[in-house]
Formats: C-alpha cells, structure tokens, sequence
C-alpha cells in the first residue's frame, strides 16, 4: 500500500524574500502571461519563476534563480524531516468551506500495482516540459494532490490533523481570492510516525498532478 514519509522541505525565509502573501502562485497550468508579470511585478522572488519559467532557456534559468535564492537565503532547506499540514478556508454563497491535508513525500509505484490511480490520460508535450524542469532543478514546485479513504479511531487521520492545526499555523495569507491558506508544520518523530502508519494501509486517487506523478 502507500509509503508516505516526511521530507525536508525548501521554504522561503520571509525576512529575505518578502511576505509570504507576494511568494506564492496558482498551478503552472492556469498561470495566464499577465498574471505571471503581475506575480513577478508585486515581489520578484514570486514561485512562478521556478514554477512558470519562460524564454529560449526557461529551464537552465530556472535552475539559476533556485541557486541565486538558496546562496542569498531567500530560500532555504528546513533542518528537519517534517510532514506539511495545509489548509484552505474560504466562503461560497455565505457558506464557509474548509479543508487540510498532508503534504509528504510518497514512494512512486505504477499504477498497475492499484496503490496510486489515476482518472484520466497525459499529454506527452506536458510531461516533457515537467521532466525537463525537474531535471534542471531537482525540485518539484507545486504537488500532486490526491484523496483518500479515511480509517476510524486512532487510524482517523481527519482526528490527528484537527489536532495538529488546532495550534498556530507556521504561515498564514489571505489571496485575491477570498481564500486563507494555512501551513503548519510536524517535525515531532512521534507525530510523523503515526501519520505515516495511518497511510500505510490506504490507496491514493490522484485528484490533481497527473502529469507531474508520471513525470517523476
């Protein structure tokens, strides 16, 4: 079944690179030419320069902005292997919405094996420009997202995030859009142990990310 894991994330250290509300960006795929200039224009350490590259070397300057970031401390590796709890909150018609999830690093597997699966087909033109980014940078800039049966008891995952998220967040912004976004941060061994057993029985349905999954 899933392997889900902690990482060590890239974060961005705020002192150096500015509000964390000015360094974030949608998917790379629904990013429009105006709205990358505009994300760029508002603070120029703004993802979507590693997310979203452009020009005849789009990748190799890519890779140079990641390295110009990590040199000056803009950006920088955490100390520590940590699961990454995030939230929305956000209104539709007068009704307040919210969710969370965990953001991890999980063991890729074919989807023969029936562990991670999909729900529709890749272009091959999107997956290149995906593996050429990756192989430049060595990074993955945004995530595949997916869902998954919950357990019961001390299996309920849904228990143990309102648990964590109960405490103040690591980050927190409100977009344009009308949405909160919430970070929170579980480096304690413990905690990310029982998370990793809670997925170690389950499947994931990839919801998002399809051609970022069979890229990697």
């Amino acid at each position: 079944m899933a392997i889900v894991v902690p990482f060590r994330a890239m974060r961005f250290d705020e002192k150096k690179s500015g509000e964390i509300a000015k360094l974030c960006c949608p998917p790379y795929d629904i990013i429009s030419p105006a709205q990358r200039e505009a994300y760029i224009a508002a603070n120029d350490h703004n993802v979507v320069r590693l997310e979203l590259p452009v020009g005849e070397n789009r990748y190799e300057n890519a890779a140079a902005i990641l390295n110009e970031w990590l040199d000056e401390g803009a950006l920088k590796l955490d100390d520590k292997d940590s699961f990454y709890i995030y939230g929305e909150e956000f209104t539709v018609e007068d009704t307040a919405y919210s969710f969370c999830g965990v953001i991890g690093r999980i063991k890729l597997t074919p989807f023969s094996e029936g562990v991670v699966l999909p729900h529709e087909e890749t272009l091959s033109k999107a997956k290149e420009d995906r593996l050429n980014l990756m192989k430049a940078t060595g990074c993955n800039f945004s995530q595949i997202y997916s869902l998954y049966n919950d357990g019961e008891g001390e299996n309920c995952t849904a228990l143990l995030l309102k648990s964590i998220t109960a405490g103040a967040p690591a980050h927190e912004f409100s977009d344009g859009d009308g949405v909160t976004h919430r970070l929170w941060i579980v480096s304690d061994p413990a905690l990310t142990a029982k998370l990793s057993k809670q997925f170690s029985g389950r499947k994931l349905y990839i919801a998002d990310g399809h051609h970022r999954y069979e890229t990697a």
